[in-house]
């Protein structure tokens, strides 16, 4: 099995091919100052990739989720580390190169607002990873994702509901557990309402209101910041329906169903 350093390796050396070839010019690693020390002297940051002119940073992540789907706090406050440096330093273009797509789509959801605009995030793609192997495989072609922005509910509710216009087969998730337990099937029809069909219990009309507090709170619960019983038992809402709406709209967001 690969190692997270040998990944973080790996991921380097591509990011850094990526770049020679787009830009037409070499990047290395650099001691750049970001800052000053309290005793006077300059704060330097080790940067992963600075082009020949200096004008274009780049830092890379080859961060996961774990196995359970589980977010991965310390990985998600690593990366906005990455962050802080590049919001510091002078340049013009920095890039925050990320990896792997599921902690791409987690972090730009969840950094929505909060970093530079400045800084573009950038998914590498056109890589898989063979476990019995060790080894990664990967093209040279990098796939670029501008920075998601979350759309508005009526937004969402009108494609997650054309999404639904043909029966879907729903996997059960939570964000601590990941995929567990029995999925189900979900279908729109009519109305301000999802059919839900358990496979054991009676068909369900899971209501629009129920969706649209968790998905006004999803950044929150994904991040680990508003427990599922919120929207069970209160102070947000009182719900019966959480573990339809949470893996419904999951499985929307992660198949990349918004645009």
């Amino acid at each position: 099995m690969t190692s997270s350093y040998e990944r973080g390796n790996k991921a380097e050396k591509m990011a850094r091919e990526w770049l020679q070839n787009k830009f037409n010019t070499t990047f290395s690693r650099r001691n750049l100052q970001i800052g000053w020390k309290s005793d006077g002297k300059p704060a330097m940051h080790n940067f992963d990739f600075v082009s020949e002119d200096g004008q274009m940073i780049a830092e890379v992540k080859s961060h996961r989720l774990t196995k359970s789907g589980n977010i991965p706090s310390g990985k998600i406050s690593d990366t906005y580390k990455a962050c802080l440096v590049l919001e510091k330093v002078t340049a013009r273009k920095k890039f925050l190169i990320l990896t792997d797509p599921k902690f791409y789509e987690v972090f730009t959801r969840y950094s929505d607002g909060k970093i530079s605009k400045e800084i573009e995030i950038t998914l590498y793609g056109g890589r898989e990873v063979s476990e019995k192997s060790g080894d990664v495989k990967a093209t040279l072609t990098p796939c670029k994702v501008e920075k998601s922005e979350k759309v508005d509910f009526d937004t969402f509710w009108s494609a997650l509901t054309s999404w639904l216009s043909g029966k879907k087969r729903i996997v059960n998730w939570t964000v601590h557990s990941g995929e567990i337990g029995e999925g189900f099937d979900a279908v729109y029809i009519s109305g301000n309402y999802v059919i839900v069909y358990p496979r054991s219990a009676v068909v369900q009309r899971t209501p629009k209101s129920d969706f649209k507090i968790m998905y006004e709170n999803w950044d929150g619960y994904v991040a680990g910041l508003i427990p599922r019983s919120h929207f069970v038992n209160g102070p947000i809402a009182r719900s019966r329906f959480t573990k339809y709406v949470i893996s419904i709209i999951h499985q929307c967001l992660s198949g990349k169903h918004i645009t």
